[in-house]
């Protein structure tokens, strides 16, 4: 088996690595957070990654879609989990005036992005984060109708994995 570290290829025996990644790159911490994070992959062809951390940007699972090559290695994608988390607990502060962030979509040149917060109860603790990025092809349009009508359901259907 070959896990993804820095970059680079290495054995699954490698001292120096402490999550456990598959020969996907994918954090395998927790068999229902992965089993969850491979459920929303397979909910739309155009879903590149799905991450899912907890409130403080911990990734504690992702997945990637087969055959991709990630635009970054793992450390990059661990330090985008904790900024897109920064980012969605910044917008929490208006929540009083704005209302609740059912989630946030950012389009760039090579890829669309996406936060879904997932709030189980109301406290800093039981907040987790899905981490989602699609093909550009796809439209943000179109990705506002995937994640309403596919996403939040798998979230609301699989409540029971975060409580």
């Amino acid at each position: 088996m070959l896990i993804y570290t820095e970059g680079m290829p290495t054995s699954s025996t490698d001292p120096k690595n402490r999550d456990i990644y598959d020969k996907d790159n994918n954090i395998n911490k927790n068999g229902e957070f992965y089993d969850f994070c491979n459920q929303i992959l397979k909910s739309d062809k155009y879903i590149r990654f799905v991450g899912l951390t907890n409130n403080l940007g911990t990734l504690l699972s992702t997945a990637y879609r087969e055959d991709l090559i990630p635009l970054m290695n793992k450390e990059e994608t661990a330090h985008y989990a904790i900024q897109a988390v920064l980012r969605a607990a910044t917008r929490e502060d208006f929540e009083d005036k704005t209302g609740r962030l059912h989630y946030s979509i950012g389009k760039y040149e090579r890829l669309i992005r996406a936060t879904v917060p997932i709030i189980v109860k109301h406290d800093e603790v039981s907040r987790f984060y899905l981490l989602l990025s699609f093909d550009v092809e796809k439209g943000s349009d179109v990705i506002s109708s995937t994640i309403e009508n596919k996403i939040l359901l798998l979230i609301n259907k699989n409540k029971g994995f975060f409580t």
